[in-house]
């Protein structure tokens, strides 16, 4: 059973956030990657990939909760 429309999250802000949060990092100098300005954006951008996309398989599949891939 698919949830009603009004539980679903916004796309169209979690898109903006991801490109918000991808853009931060881009605006970081190369000098400071690895630093703690960088944790934090690329904290930012991987948190906002993973609500992006939990959205696009909720719309597709009809669920929330996905098992990931464990990366190094």
């Amino acid at each position: 059973m698919r949830p009603l429309i009004l539980d679903l999250p916004n796309g169209r802000e979690l898109a903006n956030e991801l490109d918000l949060a991808i853009e931060q990092m881009m605006a970081i100098s190369v000098e400071l990657i690895g630093g703690a300005e960088w944790l934090a954006a690329s904290t930012r951008q991987q948190e906002a990939f993973q609500k992006w996309r939990e959205y696009l398989q909720l719309m597709a599949y009809g669920r929330v909760h996905v098992d990931s891939l464990k990366v190094a």
